[in-house]
Parts: structure tokens; sequence; C-alpha cells
């Protein structure tokens, strides 16, 4: 199945779906209170300090500075000294990780593409992992992480990988995500399609947690669409199906 020529729908997880600062704020909060727990005489420091102990982490091992699971477990062990504390303190924060809020309507709007008979996957530069999730491990045929691919968008390697895993063409891809270097101009680099969703006011990047360089500048130059919802997505599929050729190829601006 395909409209307008696309077979698969491939989404960035943060400030797509869900509000990523919400989600990293609990999440902090489940690994301070996890390490509060486990080692009790530590002095805990702020969420401020903990972002520079991470960035201090990434210098250190700029190789693997794509890969936050790897990153933040050295970060904590290496405050806490001990690799089985590290790994319980990990697992709370990635328990909460995966316990996101999405935004109301976009579990509705992903099982919708997937009814119409698109596949679904999704492409992070974070460790969220959408199979781990209520709802949307029902919905997505797959996923990537940057971990994985062995590099952050918008290397290659990211979107070869859902080629790979999806069996689709980069002609029949579309990504859609609210970054516009990152997910517009990889997929575009890519041969795919790509539509730009609108981050939320208080998105990550240029934030506090925003360790992977944000990124988010250039507006919405490059992108074959425009949404503030991923509820629209398939409207604008469907208008591309729909419009002349012409329009059609040049895939103008929803």
């Amino acid at each position: 199945m395909s409209i307008a020529g696309v077979r698969c729908v491939v989404f960035d997880l943060d400030d797509t779906l869900w509000n990523t600062l919400d989600t990293l704020h609990a999440a902090h909060e489940a690994m301070v209170v996890a390490l509060g727990e486990l080692c009790p005489d530590m002095q805990i420091g702020s969420r401020e300090s903990f972002a520079d102990e991470m960035k201090a982490t990434m210098a250190q091992h700029p190789d693997r500075s794509h890969d936050f699971t790897f990153i933040r477990l050295e970060m904590i062990q290496r405050l806490t000294g001990s690799q089985d504390v590290a790994r319980k303190a990990f697992d709370a924060w990635f328990a909460r990780r995966n316990a996101p809020t999405l935004f109301e309507g976009a579990l509705e709007a992903l099982r919708a593409l997937s009814e119409a008979g698109l596949k679904v996957g999704t492409l992070t530069d974070g460790n969220s992992d959408p199979t781990k999730m209520d709802g949307l491990r029902e919905i997505v045929d797959f996923a990537v992480s940057s971990e994985e691919a062995g590099a952050a968008k918008p290397d290659r390697r990211m979107f070869e990988l859902c080629e790979e895993k999806s069996g689709c063409k980069p002609a029949e891809l579309v990504m859609v995500g609210d970054n516009a270097k990152k997910d517009v101009a990889g997929a575009k680099a890519a041969g795919w399609r790509a539509i730009l969703v609108r981050p939320p006011q208080n998105a990550i990047v240029n934030s506090l947690f925003d360790l992977g360089g944000g990124g988010g500048d250039g507006g919405e130059l490059g992108a074959d669409a425009t949404v503030d919802h991923v509820a629209e997505i398939q409207g604008v599929l469907r208008k591309w199906g729909t419009a002349p050729s012409s329009v059609a190829a040049s895939m103008a601006k929803h």
C-alpha cells in the first residue's frame, strides 16, 4: 500500500511525538531518587552539574558521543565508583524515559497511518525505545537509534538503516520531525521527502538537556510540507496524491 508513492513514514520521537523536556525532567528525578537510595551519603548535584558531567563524559569518549546510553552509564559509574549502582540508577532513569506522555492525538495519528497500510518507523538520536512503550509497540514496524546506527542525524547511516529495515527505496520514505537540520536536511540529503513538525515552545533545542548540539535553525527551509501536529500527516500525503503531477513533484508547502 502507498499514498502518493509513500510506503513508509518515519517519525522522530522527541518534540515530535512528546515533549522532551517534560520527559527528561521526570527521568532525571527518577535517577536522583534511585541514587539517593543506593548511595545515601552521596552529594547529589543539580541538573546543571549532571549536564556538565554528561558533556565531560562525551568529551572523554568522542567516538561514543552519539550513544547516550553509554555516556550516561559511564557518567554515573564515574560519579559513584560502582558499576552496579550505575546500572540500577540508569535503569530507573531509562524506565521513566520510556514512559513519556504523548501529545494528544499522536498515537491515534500513527495508528491511522498503519491502518491505511503504510509502514511506520521511528528514527531518534536519543535512547527512547518505542518498542518498549505501551501503544507504540503495537504500531511501530521498526525503530532506529543513533546507538544502533553508529552515528547521529543527519548522518546518512541513520537513514540507510531505515531503508534496510523498511525494505523501501528512498523515494518511498517520508521523514517527520521537528528539527530542520537533523530531520529535514538529513532526509532530503538521503533522497527522502520530509515534513517538518513545528516544535513546542519549550523544545529541547538550546536547553540544558540539549547535549546533541541542537541544530534546529533553518526554519521550514527545505521541508516538503510543514505542520503543527502529526495528526496532519495523512492529510498531507493524500493532498500530494491528488495534486497535479507538476505540483506533486514539487511538493509545495502544506
